[in-house]
């Protein structure tokens, strides 16, 4: 506490001592006027004239001279009980009352002790300077009577002039005495105000880091009920999910697995705890290549998405698309490794089925002599195909870890507690959690219903996109084409959602660059996808092929003057120069599994729409780049066309 606080802690004390003071001083006021009318009537002589007596002066001047001072004081009091000026009006009138009193006595030796008295009573004061207001007054009325009234102080009617200076000296002596007295007990009262201010202080500071710490306390518990009911949602969610959860050390040893772990692979975690994966998981059929590419991106500590074989504990293999990522403190080391495992048994059967069908029709096209035309269009409806059969999968895979599994759980450990629902959702743990998780569920099948009508919403595009696209074909021959004017931005999109889910099943990062562009562009629709879908694919076979951990395609559109330029670039393996002169050449490939009539097609198809196609690249390991330039139609600088009869 600062010393402003402690001197007015010491001036309220010490006010409220001078209160009590003030009121004992009251009535030592009141009890000396009393004592004088007494003096001045039973010790003062009376008058005799004859048989006749009257009161002597000395009780008037008991009656009026003391009723002055006491009032005096009294008022004093009253008025300025804090002022320093009441101490020494109270000392000086106290002091004037042993004079009177010894006045009205006669000068007895015996009421010279009054000032003795007066003295030791002012010293409970605790100020000094009044004692030396009261000397003065005692010092001064004894010289003055003493030199001109000796009758009055000493009670005789000659006494030495120096007598006075006897009595003044017992003052003095006394005063002596008094003063470092009363200067203690003030010095006292000080010294108490002082630790009192410092144990207040103590007790703030106290209160203080108190009330701190408790606040820190209480947020502590507040972050701590967040991250357990955080928890809780997460372990309902690694619960009751389809997929398989594993979370291994910083040595990809495991720790902990979901019971979609167990569903999945038929391994109990007691069994799998302190293992490696591919310990048990991995069998004869698994890829060693992928195998691999996992190693090394865990001995890089990077995350990876990848597709490839495991096998159950019955020794049944599957198919499982595996998506893992570090997970690092807060100085950037990696501690574990979180794994989400989803079957896709179904899936790859499915695309191995679509593929075969493909190759089925190619054979066919080839045996019936449909040659280039039929070929190109097997090879753009199968590109289309991948898209539907993906789209597919997706709604099959949706539906198969739909939240309504998760709600028939929740529907029978319900109609389990159905005859005391109300006790256990209000005292069991698990009972608490429903309706929130209710909740969760219900959230959940919203979203799903909406990935499954934009889902539906592609496959039907593509659909059309396929009757198109042989409608196209079909109608070569006479060269007839459907030119529309249409926002470029929704025709890339349209093309990546052909092959999304090969996109996103690789972890491919699409960066999109069409501001250099006219914001629509005058084509046909279904020409323009069908090269753009092929070089978008080509593109992910290329990074794939390559293993990039950081695989990108970028796809720019720009105007220039008479054409628009788009140009689809990728980071993957690249393109041999001796290579790039005979890419689009018929049945030209240099895919393991490729048949060349990808990029023959599309070339043609530029060639037939006025425009042309290009290959890029500085050779193995660099990347590719193809641009498609296509020119504005004839009318294109005219007033725009009623495109609403070809819309």
């Amino acid at each position: 506490m600062p010393c402003s606080a402690r001197v007015a802690l010491f001036q309220k004390r010490y006010d409220q001592e001078c209160s009590r003071v003030h009121r004992f001083m009251t009535w030592i006021m009141i009890a000396q006027w009393v004592l004088g009318l007494a003096f001045a009537v039973f010790l003062s002589p009376y008058t005799w004239i004859g048989e006749q007596n009257e009161v002597h002066i000395h009780v008037w001047a008991a009656l009026l001279i003391g009723s002055s001072l006491s009032g005096f004081a009294i008022l004093s009091m009253r008025l300025y009980p804090k002022a320093s000026s009441t101490r020494h009006v109270v000392a000086v009138v106290q002091l004037l009352w042993s004079a009177l009193l010894i006045h009205l006595s006669g000068g007895r030796i015996e009421t010279h002790f009054h000032a003795f008295a007066s003295l030791a009573i002012l010293s409970i004061y605790r100020d000094w300077r009044i004692l030396i207001s009261a000397t003065t007054v005692v010092a001064l009325d004894h010289f003055v009577r003493g030199v001109y009234y000796p009758l009055s102080v000493f009670g005789v009617l000659k006494e030495s002039p120096f007598r006075w200076m006897e009595h003044a000296a017992w003052i003095l002596f006394e005063v002596a005495f008094l003063i470092p007295g009363s200067y203690r007990l003030r010095k006292e009262i000080w010294e108490l105000c002082a630790r009192q201010t410092e144990l207040e202080e103590a007790k703030r500071t106290v209160d203080q880091q108190v009330a701190e710490r408790t606040k820190e306390l209480s947020e502590a518990y507040n972050l701590l009920a967040e991250k357990t009911a955080e928890t809780d949602k997460l372990a309902l969610v690694a619960r009751f999910t389809d997929n398989a959860v594993i979370i291994t050390d910083a040595k990809a040893s495991i720790e902990w697995v979901n019971e979609g772990f167990t569903r999945i692979s038929g391994y109990q975690s007691d069994e799998v705890i302190g293992k490696r994966p591919s310990d048990f998981l991995h069998g004869s059929e698994t890829d060693p290549r992928v195998s691999a590419i996992m190693r090394e991106s865990l001995r890089n500590e990077q995350g990876f998405n990848i597709q490839h074989i495991n096998y159950r504990k019955s020794g049944e293999a599957y198919w499982v698309d595996i998506e893992v990522r570090p997970i690092r403190d807060p100085d950037g080391v990696v501690r574990r490794y979180i794994a989400i495992e989803t079957e896709a048994t179904e899936r790859v059967r499915q695309e191995k089925e679509t593929a075969r069908l493909h190759q089925e029709l190619l054979d066919v096209s080839r045996q019936a002599g449909m040659a280039e035309i039929a070929t190109g269009v097997l090879h753009n409806v199968g590109n289309i195909l991948n898209s539907v059969n993906v789209s597919a999968s997706l709604i099959r895979n949706q539906l198969s870890k739909s939240a309504l599994a998760n709600l028939e759980n929740v529907s029978a450990l319900i109609a389990e507690h159905e005859a005391t629902f109300s006790e256990f959702v209000s005292s069991d743990q698990r009972g608490k959690k429903i309706p929130a998780y209710l909740r969760l569920v219900t959230d959940a099948l919203g979203g799903e219903r909406k990935t499954i009508d934009c889902e539906l919403a592609d496959l039907l595009k593509n659909v059309d996109h396929m009757k198109e696209v042989v409608a196209a074909q079909q109608s070569m021959a006479c060269c007839s084409e459907l030119i529309q004017e249409l926002p470029i931005r929704s025709l890339i999109d349209d093309a990546l959602a052909a092959n999304k889910g090969s996109l996103l099943n690789h972890d491919i990062q699409i960066n999109l660059d069409l501001d250099g562009a006219n914001e629509l562009i005058r084509t046909d629709k279904h020409r323009f996808l069908q090269i753009v879908i092929n070089l978008i694919k080509n593109a992910k076979e290329a990074l794939v092929e390559h293993r990039a951990t950081d695989r990108r395609i970028t796809i720019r559109a720009v105007s220039e003057e008479n054409a628009t330029r788009i140009s689809v670039t990728d980071n993957g393996n690249g393109i041999a120069k001796a290579n790039l002169s005979q890419i689009f050449q018929h049945g030209y490939t240099t895919k393991v599994v490729g048949h060349g009539f990808g990029l023959h097609s599309s070339a043609n198809t530029a060639s037939e729409m006025g425009g042309s196609l290009t290959a890029f690249s500085d050779g193995p390991g660099t990347g590719a780049r193809f641009e498609l330039i296509l020119p504005f139609s004839k009318d294109a600088k005219q007033d725009r066309p009623n495109t609403e009869l070809v819309r």
